[in-house]
């Protein structure tokens, strides 16, 4: 696959035209990636794991108006992502607002937890409808899915309730956010389009330096 930070247009293209999903979970898509941005953006979020962005990307969000947040929600891929750690452990039984002293409503925390339920909800459809949009729009390993797929939904509300599921994707890719945030202020379709190719070459990039990550955790334990 071209890089398309080095010029060339990648393989990516068809996906970002076509795309992976139908209209209903488009649809599903765009209206999650819409709340996550209007609940990362409160004042106070950036305390919260699942709004953990660099002061870098949160400063390129900072101010961006509400056309320019719609079209960033219209992208082709989720702003945020399902952690695999939290499916490897027992959720813990806590409500969210009880893991870590809050300077935000309660009323934003219970729409915190609407907004994670509906997530791990659209991520367990994906999986049983379709393993590789689960792979490119949501960006989930193989083990966070088959953890999904086995979910009942008792084991989801639990997923949801837990601030440590949800993460934000790209969370240090200032430059890449620079590019997205751009394109959606111009809002033409082939900026548009070039600036979604280039989140979905870095889906692969992000997974990469997962994995060296969590392969390095495994020989620090030996």
């Amino acid at each position: 696959m071209t890089d398309p930070l080095q010029g060339g247009l990648p393989e990516g293209p068809a996906l970002a035209r076509r795309g992976l999903l139908g209209p209903t979970l488009r649809r599903d898509l765009a209206d999650l990636n819409s709340q996550y941005l209007e609940l990362a953006l409160v004042p106070g979020a950036d305390g919260d794991p699942r709004f953990d962005w660099s002061d870098s990307v949160r400063a390129c969000l900072a101010g961006v108006d509400a056309a320019t947040l719609g079209r960033l929600a219209a992208a082709p891929f989720a702003l945020f992502e399902l952690v695999a750690t939290v499916a490897r452990r027992p959720v813990p039984s806590a409500r969210v607002e009880d893991a870590r002293p809050s300077v935000v409503s309660a009323a934003w925390q219970a729409s915190c937890y609407s907004f994670a339920y509906q997530a791990v909800f659209l991520a367990q459809r994906l999986v049983d409808v379709d393993p590789l949009a689960c792979r490119v729009t949501l960006g989930l390993s193989d083990e966070v899915a088959t953890c999904l797929g086995e979910c009942r939904l008792p084991q989801l509300a639990e997923l949801a309730a837990n601030p440590w599921t949800i993460r934000p994707r790209w969370r240090r890719h200032a430059r890449f956010w620079d590019m997205l945030v751009g394109a959606a202020r111009r809002g033409t379709p082939s900026a548009l389009q070039w600036a979604h190719c280039v989140g979905l070459c870095l889906i692969d990039a992000s997974d990469g330096v997962a994995a060296a990550a969590a392969q390095s955790r495994r020989r620090a334990r030996r």
